[in-house]
């Protein structure tokens, strides 16, 4: 018996579901229209709307991008269903086609920390905030201010960072209630660049999947909500995933259109698309699966260049963040392209390694360099929301004013090389504000 995501034809109970966020509106269609031998739906998974690229259908074309322009209401539903076997699979694809558009792998998928290639750390916050340009930030005025960033990982400690809200895949989740961890180490590293961005708990990594672990499922249900949420409030959006799939035993083989690992129209890889698209700029750890010392997760041939960067984590609309320290050393777990979905990646490198939220000996993994390399993003996005900069005009901007710690341009291990914040704001000519003063208290003189 294995989990699956079945995407399935819009119908109006499956709308319904979604709106109501509950199973319970679309259960007599799927019981009635949907559901064969060997399947049974999870009724803890409501509908999620999964808004697919133009030319989706039974038989999508080979992705040669993810087009999403002029995309309309959604036409797809994803549900969770448990199937016996194989046949299930098969069964519900030659019997309930006209409302099936395809059945995919629902692997577990889980945080890069980093507990390999040594714990000391490598200098500090103060190190990576001077190495990443944050003085020039701040000469700009540029703190993060009205930007929203979605820290998808495994919840977060509120009495350590502010949070403005979240999810989780689990109802009656508190946003900022959990204890202080993987999450809390992300939304601190986050803030090195952007300390005054407000900060949301997408606890993704809390579901029955296990600790810091989730199904697949789950993360399409929460981007789905993003995507809602972005094109509701646009214009300053940024969404950091210090996870992925390590092993891919777990998916279903490369060339089966159930797979995830490299396959465009699996559902999470097509929303995926569809939140940059919405106007999110969408960062995604490379992983720990290096050559060098790869994490002991990392699944036989799953290691090193080419076999490293898998599923979402290699879109190529996304920032695939891999790591350095402050020293501008490659960390040697730090995953390497091409990527299973777009080959030149990773995008960049940010910091890594280093001593910063005190929540474990160092902030490490490519879990820490992606949040670094968002907070640059969330800062600039204060005086440039998305109608000025699209995410991919961004995306180019900080690709071409990375430092090129080779000197040979593009590369499988550090892409377009170390972000450069000071460089990012000389190149888009912004000026230095002047400090905001305090206002004076006035005291009254003692008669």
């Amino acid at each position: 018996m294995s989990r699956c995501i079945v995407l399935i034809r819009s119908h109006e109970p499956l709308e319904e579901g979604w709106r109501k966020r509950s199973f319970g509106p679309a259960g007599p269609l799927l019981e009635g229209r949907v559901k064969v031998l060997g399947v049974r739906f999870d009724e803890a998974y409501h509908p999620v709307q999964v808004r697919r690229r133009i030319g989706g259908g039974d038989d999508p074309p080979a992705a040669s991008g993810f087009n999403y322009r002029g995309v309309g209401p959604a036409a797809t539903y994803a549900l969770r269903v448990e199937v016996d076997d194989q046949d299930a699979i098969e069964r519900l694809r030659r019997d309930r086609q006209p409302d099936i558009v395809g059945v995919f792998a629902d692997p577990v998928v889980t945080t890069f920390p980093s507990a390999y290639c040594g714990d000391a750390a490598i200098g500090a916050s103060a190190d990576v905030a001077r190495g990443l340009g944050v003085p020039a930030l701040r000469r700009a005025g540029l703190r993060g201010d009205g930007v929203h960033v979605a820290v998808v990982d495994t919840g977060i400690d509120g009495s350590r960072i502010p949070v403005a809200g979240g999810w989780a895949p689990t109802p009656g989740y508190v946003p900022g209630s959990s204890a202080p961890g993987h999450g809390t180490m992300v939304a601190y590293d986050v803030r090195i660049a952007a300390p005054d961005a407000q900060i949301l708990d997408y606890a993704l990594l809390t579901s029955q999947a296990g600790t810091w672990a989730a199904f697949l499922s789950d993360a399409i249900a929460a981007f789905a909500g993003l995507v809602e949420r972005v094109n509701a409030a646009p214009g300053k959006w940024v969404v950091n995933n210090s996870w992925g799939l390590f092993d891919r035993a777990s998916d279903a083989p490369i060339g089966s259109p159930e797979n995830y690992s490299a396959n465009p129209d699996h559902p999470f890889n097509q929303i995926t698309g569809a939140l940059v698209a919405a106007g999110a700029d969408v960062f995604f750890a490379a992983g720990n699966c290096g050559a060098d010392c790869p994490d002991g997760r990392c699944g036989t041939g799953d290691t090193g260049p080419g076999a490293s960067i898998h599923g979402a984590n290699s879109h190529p609309d996304v920032f695939t963040v891999a790591a350095v320290t402050v020293t501008d050393r490659r960390l040697g777990y730090s995953s390497q392209g091409p990527g299973a979905l777009y080959s030149r990646k990773p995008d960049l490198a940010a910091f890594s390694h280093f001593k910063g939220s005190g929540i474990y000996p160092a902030d490490g993994g490519t879990s820490a360099a992606s949040p670094v390399a968002a907070g640059v993003a969330a800062a600039l996005r204060q005086r440039l929301a998305t109608d000025r900069l699209a995410p991919a005009q961004l995306k180019g901007l900080l690709q071409r004013t990375a430092r090129d710690l080779g000197g040979k341009g593009w590369d499988y291990d550090l892409g377009y090389g170390v972000i450069d914040a000071a460089a990012a704001v000389k190149a888009l000519g912004l000026k230095p504000q002047a400090r905001r003063r305090r206002p004076r208290v006035r005291t009254r003189a003692p008669a």
